[in-house]
């Protein structure tokens, strides 16, 4: 049983290491790892050599470079000679792999460090050791080749402590052009990212560490046109249908550190210009090859897309960069609607439907984030500065592009049509908060409602007709909270004109908008003619409470009222027999009584708690008579 068991899991880890039929996992440790580990071993202490006699002076300049140039070539003709005389053995790979490494390593400390060869020769000398790596590791396609080989050139010039000056870039250069040649045939995703990791910080040192103009502008395009190679060569080449996920993440990364790097170093030469210049040279580059996608045969559509996403936000950035204020919300803006019309015209899915959602997303999402910097509403509800023109503008732009969005994007896209035209309305709203206040603001939000209304009886607009109760809520809102709090029922009004525009207003508009709108669900039209009812009932309560010449006579005054309006209300109930009249005006008599009981007998004078009491009982007297006299009539059994 254990036998079996071990059999079972070295079976296992012999298909997840790549053995072959016949061989065990003693054959992965015995041959594979000792091979590998050992021109590991090797180059590393070719590389130690080279430190060490450095350091201790045991042997001259020319006979260090001499003697690793010997091992490592000896060590290199001896792995090809195995390998091609057909012993083709982890051994003889690790050992051509250590060899090519190692004279990478010779060619750069002694062009570089030493300086016995001139630069351009040593160029020319990495150049070969390139192209030897990649032709063996293409050859024999070999992984490991391809790691102790090409990684080891790559990682040379950092490795060796070579100055970082043009000609040490030129020979990093062609050491991470021999990686990209390997990744031409082979798919070694995790090659490309080694490289691309190690090349990287070695040249963007280099921009930062005294480069001029020329040589920015030069080390930028030759080494990103290199990490687009890195990333997704392989893929052109064999013409894949679908862009893998490491070659994609790469040709992300190679373009965020084109931007940045590029924008950086150009501005530390005092030129803010070139560094602008450039992001959008970059921009224009990457949206030209997405653009020219379906023209270039072996460009498949992901990549396409991915280019002109990239092209994309590049330019977003450039234009951020290169305008401010009005212009950049107009110019984000206009992106958006471009999307938008997009989305109209391409297929509900797919690839193409998720990018144009993406732009028209992510632009609508960058143009409220510059609204609400540059309008600070927050600031500017709360009594701060006042809006400025340029606030004022950016916000009308983030509402004209939602709203025009939706109109483009259609009923094909409901969704996001409804999306746009609620994140629309919300910034009308927004933007009528920022310009009024007070009463002014109630009315207005009325009168947005009331527009809402009437376009949503034409057109037969839902969204219109939500928002024309999302308007409504604002304003009636606005008035509870300022014009008629819940403190006039005590005190009376402060502004009994502001209370009387803002929320009779918003009650009138309620019964409006129930009318026009008979297609709104039963229970919000009944909570519109509910809250019209309370709304003005509340409004006047509280113009009745000021109508005492102290509070005491105006809670006697409003007792009396209420009695009075729930009266009248049951008796409307009664004789047109309609029961949710009668059920309000038993409520309202119950929450009287409620306050005549514990309220006014507790506070009241003695004058006006006798007037309080007897009012109030006569017309509950009154009420008894009417509900005997004009009883609801039975429901029938159902």
């Amino acid at each position: 049983m254990e036998e079996t068991q071990i059999g079972t899991c070295e079976q296992r880890l012999g298909e997840r290491f790549g053995l072959g039929p016949g061989e065990s996992l003693e054959d992965l440790i015995g041959g594979r790892v000792l091979a590998w580990v050992g021109g590991l071993a090797v180059l590393v202490g070719i590389v130690f050599l080279l430190a060490i006699a450095v350091s201790r002076g045991w042997i001259g300049e020319e006979a260090r470079t001499v003697l690793a140039a010997l091992g490592s070539a000896g060590l290199l003709g001896a792995g090809v000679s195995l390998h091609e005389r057909g012993r083709r053995t982890d051994a003889a790979r690790a050992a051509s792999a250590a060899g090519l490494a190692g004279l990478f390593t010779t060619v750069t400390v002694a062009s570089r460090v030493y300086e016995l060869v001139p630069a351009l020769l040593g160029i020319v000398l990495a150049l070969g050791v390139g192209a030897l790596a990649t032709a063996l590791a293409v050859r024999w396609t070999s992984r490991g080749l391809g790691a102790l080989g090409v990684l080891g050139a790559v990682a040379a010039p950092l490795l060796s402590g070579a100055p970082s000056d043009g000609a040490t870039m030129a020979i990093l250069f062609v050491a991470l052009a021999a990686a990209g040649g390997v990744l031409l045939w082979q798919r070694w995703d995790w090659l490309a990212l080694s490289a691309f990791a190690l090349a990287t910080p070695q040249w963007l040192w280099f921009l930062f560490d005294g480069a001029s103009p020329v040589q920015v502008v030069a080390a930028l395009v030759a080494f990103g046109a290199l990490g687009v190679a890195l990333a997704v060569g392989h893929d052109v080449r064999v013409r894949a249908a679908a862009l893998r996920f490491q070659p994609a993440l790469l040709l992300a990364l190679n373009a965020l550190v084109l931007a940045v790097a590029g924008w950086f170093a150009l501005d530390r030469l005092g030129d803010p210009a070139a560094g602008k210049a450039w992001l959008v040279g970059l921009a224009a580059t990457h949206a030209a090859v997405g653009l020219a996608g379906p023209r270039l045969t072996r460009v498949s559509q992901d990549l396409r897309l991915l280019a002109l996403a990239l092209g994309v936000v590049l330019a977003d950035v450039a234009f951020a960069l290169l305008t401010d204020g009005l212009v950049l919300a107009v110019g984000w803006t206009a992106a958006g609607v471009a999307f938008a019309a997009l989305l109209r015209r391409v297929k509900p899915a797919g690839r193409d439907a998720a990018f144009v959602q993406g732009g028209l997303g992510g632009h609508l999402a960058l143009v409220l984030v510059q609204a609400i910097a540059v309008a600070d509403p927050l600031r500017a509800l709360d009594g701060g500065e006042p809006l400025s023109g340029v606030g004022i503008a950016a916000v009308v732009a983030l509402a004209a592009g939602c709203l025009t969005s939706a109109r483009l994007v259609g009923e094909r896209r409901l969704a996001w049509s409804s999306a746009l035209d609620a994140l629309g309305l919300a910034t009308v709203a927004l933007l009528t908060a920022l310009m009024l206040d007070g009463s002014t603001l109630a009315l207005a939000w009325i009168g947005e409602a009331l527009a809402l209304t009437r376009i949503a009886r034409r057109f037969e607009d839902g969204v219109a007709a939500w928002g024309a109760l999302g308007f409504l809520s604002l304003a009636a809102g606005h008035a509870l909270a300022f014009e008629l709090p819940p403190s006039a029922l005590a005190d009376g009004l402060a502004d009994p004109l502001a209370a009387v525009q803002s929320a009779g207003g918003a009650a009138i508009a309620a019964l409006w908008i129930r009318r026009e709108l008979p297609a709104l669900p039963q229970h919000v039209r009944r909570a519109l003619a509910g809250g019209a009812a309370l709304g003005l009932l509340g409004l006047a309560s509280a113009l009745v409470v000021g109508l005492g010449a102290t509070q005491e006579q105006g809670q006697m005054l409003l007792s009396v009222f209420w009695a009075l309006v729930g009266l009248a209300t049951l008796v409307a109930g009664l004789r047109h027999d309609v029961r949710v009249l009668r059920l309000a005006a038993l409520a309202l008599l119950g929450t009287t009584a409620g306050k005549v009981f514990l309220l006014d007998l507790a506070t009241l004078t003695s004058v006006t708690r006798v007037a309080s009491f007897v009012g109030f009982g006569l017309l509950l007297l009154v009420g008894a008579f009417a509900w005997q006299r004009s009883r609801p009539r039975a429901q029938p059994e159902r």
